[in-house]
């Protein structure tokens, strides 16, 4: 085992835990004509296992991203007459806040002449 003292320290703990993730099929490859090459076997087939199941978590992953930027932009993605629909609800409801303000003021003072002229929709067809 002299020559694993000889190996980069960056592999080194990757060497060490083949290594050891390999004996546990000792039983299996010592039986073998070739011990050393039915280890090896068994560490590329552990590193394989190990790649698929990353492999399988990446898919999953990129699935889902792939699903919850297909619902933001479900989310986000509005046609313009959509969002003049809604500034449009949003006016109405403000100028029946504006009215009920009005008419409670009517009462304390005299009625205001100032109003809103014209829709919504027109003024946004200017721009």
């Amino acid at each position: 085992m002299a020559w694993r003292k000889n190996v980069d320290p960056i592999i080194k703990e990757y060497l060490d835990i083949q290594v050891k993730e390999t004996n546990k099929f000792r039983e299996a490859f010592s039986k073998s004509k070739r011990p050393a090459n039915a280890q090896l076997w068994i560490a590329v087939a552990n590193m394989t296992k190990h790649l698929f199941s990353l492999e399988l978590k990446i898919k999953y992953l990129e699935g889902a991203i792939r699903d919850l930027n297909e619902r933001l932009l479900k989310a986000t993605e509005k046609r313009p007459e959509d969002v003049l629909k809604e500034l449009e609800k949003e006016a109405r409801k403000t100028k029946r806040i504006v009215k009920k303000k009005k008419a409670k003021k009517k009462t304390k003072k005299k009625k205001s002449k100032k109003r809103v002229k014209g829709s919504l929709r027109k003024t946004l067809k200017r721009f």
